[in-house]
């Protein structure tokens, strides 16, 4: 009967300790698509004393009482619970948040944002021009979080997931891009062949370079700034609708203020300035402008730019020119940034 008894106890201490169990978990800083019962996002985990050992794991349950924030590298204690008789598309394991250990900001979301190119296998490298109209400067824009990465090779935008990133090594997933045929394709074709080389990067401050799988540089990036700010100077027409302006001194001129949203300038003959109406780090549209009304020996250059300018949807910037585009993407403008 005494043993009876005794074997009974461990049994039923076997039966609690079985049920119950404590872990560490490691959270990672992002979530990644994952399919459970339907499409869902799942954390990240790792199980162990040592974030360095194992790999990230898909975690499709819910952890209680833990609320989750992107961008931090967690380390929880949770307690396992082993259920009973739970349904077939259910966790058979209650997991319930005991303590925060550790709650890390991820410096790899300093990746986010947008990165501008300005090496390529080491050494500097010019735009292609054709006709008066300056090819696009190749960029990319790094979303950590999302784990996408999209950008535009010098002709062609192209967008795709990022397979997997550490500290220092990046592996990019299958990109697709559209098909345009752009004059010059020789910037754009050694970006995109370069681009597939990448295997490491190196993050420092404001420069972010790609390297290959022997840490060779393949391309060095600068983060973008913000548009509109660059937007602000003074600017003067060298090509309107076709028609490269011959007279300098005489050449209409854009001044942009965007912190106030105005435009002004002159025409070539006539002072002119005016609300924008809207700016964004790629669209850009100007109202109605008032000017003066005096009438020059030569008027085509000025009446050109008066009929152009209000057909202006989109910009972009390159080698201190700016392009203004209508909506159909086709260059209106090119104005060079003037001293």
């Amino acid at each position: 009967m005494k043993h009876t008894f005794l074997y009974g106890l461990i049994l039923i201490f076997a039966a609690c300790y079985g049920s119950n169990h404590e872990s560490i978990y490691w959270v990672n800083s992002y979530r990644v698509d994952c399919v459970g019962v339907g499409p869902m996002k799942c954390m990240l985990i790792k199980k162990g004393a040592d974030l360095n050992e194992g790999e990230w794991l898909n975690f499709y349950s819910r952890i209680e009482g833990f609320e989750y924030e992107p961008g931090f590298i967690y380390k929880l204690k949770v307690k396992e619970e082993q259920l009973k008789n739970v349904p077939a598309d259910a966790s058979s394991i209650k997991y319930s948040l005991i303590e925060i250990l550790e709650k890390e900001a991820d410096p790899k979301v300093a990746l986010t944002g947008d990165w501008e190119l300005v090496k390529m296998n080491g050494e500097p490298f010019d735009l292609p021009e054709f006709r008066g109209t300056v090819a696009i400067l190749p960029k990319i824009h790094i979303d950590y979080l999302d784990m996408q990465i999209s950008g535009v090779d010098g002709c062609n935008n192209f967008s795709g997931k990022i397979k997997s990133i550490d500290d220092s090594s990046v592996e990019w997933g299958p990109l697709a891009a559209t098909g345009k045929m752009c004059p010059d394709m020789t910037l754009a074709n050694a970006f995109s062949r370069t681009f597939n080389e990448v295997k490491q990067y190196r993050l420092e401050g404001d420069k972010l370079s790609f390297l290959d799988e022997t840490a060779t540089e393949l391309l060095e990036f600068t983060r973008a700034a913000e548009a509109n700010v660059l937007l602000n100077d003074i600017w003067v027409a060298e090509f309107i609708d076709g028609t490269d302006v011959k007279d300098k001194t005489n050449a209409p001129r854009l001044e942009i203020n965007s912190s106030q949203m105005i435009a002004m300038g002159t025409d070539g003959c006539n002072n002119f300035t005016g609300k924008i109406t809207k700016l964004t780090n790629s669209e850009l549209t100007f109202g109605p402008l008032a000017g003066t009304r005096k009438v020059c020996p030569d008027m085509e250059i000025p009446e050109k730019f008066n009929q152009i300018l209000p057909l202006v949807r989109a910009y972009k910037l390159a080698n201190l020119k700016l392009t203004l585009l209508d909506e159909q993407n086709k260059t209106l403008i090119i104005l060079k940034k003037t001293d």
